[in-house]
């Protein structure tokens, strides 16, 4: 089970290091991205023909669509005929949150697109527009993982968010929330948009536990941070190093618009 741009390369390798032992799984990748491959000269990235992998395209521009929905779909059907002896292998990657959109009913897809979009345009945070998808999915605040129960489940992450938190990359489909539907209708009253929400949104979210699940819901979960930004600056320094570079991490938790940070940067790079 997978999402995001680099996971269709990882679901290749893990085909080939599980050979005969993979029994099945489904890959949500964005709209585009094997052709892209091909033409990329990159064909190793890709599965084989006849592949007990299924991928499924979807989330062009990185929106939801009726194509990630219906991946969404196929992964929750996986994931619900796991049992008690079997390992779910998830690969995660940035993007994820489009590409595994399953709304709790009777909320739609449309409408909750429309919500992200609206939050989107009126400056939300990351962490701020996942926060609010979680409390309108099926799978994203740890629904994978619970669905996927009593099943062994290894999560395999490469982290986009600052911080790393668990429960916001791709809005944590294995991840436990530390989040409430409190701090869901905070940011929809910092935004202004709580007195204007479809019916359906009011109706998932007045019925939502007050609480997040517990960590011990989670034992059977083991959740791995594979790629970070912390990652790559620690490794870009140690190479610098090796080439006779005086190198430093300067920060792994800048943000803000890219214009004011690159203006920022030059500036510091002529000092």
């Amino acid at each position: 089970v997978g999402f995001g741009k680099a996971v269709l390369g990882m679901a290749a390798a893990a085909e080939d290091i599980l050979g005969e032992r993979l029994a099945r799984g489904v890959v949500s990748v964005p709209a585009g991205i094997q052709e892209s491959l091909r033409r990329a000269g990159m064909q190793d990235m890709l599965l084989r023909p006849h592949s007990r992998i299924r991928v499924m395209e979807g989330a062009k521009d990185n929106r939801p669509d009726r194509e990630a929905l219906r991946a969404a779909g196929a992964i929750r059907e996986l994931a619900e005929g796991l049992r008690a002896d079997d390992l779910l292998l998830v690969l995660i990657s940035g993007g994820g949150s489009a590409l595994l959109p399953a709304p709790v009913p009777p909320v739609l897809l449309e409408e909750k697109e429309e919500l992200t979009r609206l939050l989107a345009s009126r400056g939300a945070a990351i962490q701020e527009l996942n926060m609010v998808r979680k409390a309108l999915s099926l799978l994203k605040g740890g629904g994978l993982a619970r669905l996927a129960h009593p099943a062994q489940v290894v999560s395999l992450i490469l982290s986009d968010v600052i911080g790393d938190p668990l429960d916001i990359i791709a809005s944590g489909p294995t991840a436990p929330s530390s989040h409430s539907v409190q701090d869901c209708l905070r940011i929809l009253h910092k935004y202004e948009l709580l007195t204007s929400l479809p019916r359906s949104v009011e109706t998932v979210l007045s019925s939502s536990p007050a609480k997040p699940a517990a960590p011990e819901d989670y034992s059977h979960v083991f959740n791995v941070i594979i790629g970070s930004n912390a990652l790559a600056l620690a490794e870009a320094k140690r190479r610098a190093e090796e080439l006779g570079y005086a190198a430093m991490v300067l920060s792994a938790a800048v943000c803000g618009d890219v214009g004011r940070v690159a203006a920022l940067y030059c500036q510091l790079i002529q000092l």
